[in-house]
């Protein structure tokens, strides 16, 4: 029976504190997770009270890291109302406050790409100047 808590003992992944795990998928000791949800209350009201904050606006506000309120928006604890102005890049999944579509390094990569399509396009259009009738086979 000791041996199984021992085989069951874990340092916590926030703190690094030894605890016992109930199970395989517990990673932070009972400490840290309270630490988490109370966190996450303190977000929720925030939102629920302020709905068109950005991450960075609810981050500031709460003292609570965008990385942890971006993560709960993508795992679905925090579901974003319609008025929210909280939106992700399509290309790289990055957080926009601006309600756009892409962020603005991908805005970039997709404009140089762009650009340097067109280049390429019109130097082999060079070579084939002129009109030119397909052969029958």
């Amino acid at each position: 029976m000791a041996e199984d808590r021992l085989g069951n003992l874990r340092n916590c992944k926030k703190c690094g504190r030894l605890f016992s795990a109930n199970n395989d998928s517990t990673f932070l000791c009972s400490r840290c997770n309270e630490s988490i949800d109370d966190d996450f209350i303190k977000v929720r009201e925030y939102i629920y009270d302020n709905p068109t904050s950005s991450v960075k606006d609810v981050s500031l506000s709460t003292g609570i890291p965008t990385e942890s309120i971006l993560k709960w928006i993508r795992d679905g604890k925090i579901i974003l109302g319609e008025k929210s102005i909280i939106s992700f890049c399509e290309r790289c999944g990055e957080p926009l406050d601006d309600g756009g579509r892409f962020c603005p390094k991908c805005v970039r990569n997709l404009t140089d790409g762009l650009k340097q399509g067109l280049v390429k396009g019109k130097s082999s259009m060079s070579r084939n100047q002129g009109m030119h009738i397909k052969e029958k086979k």
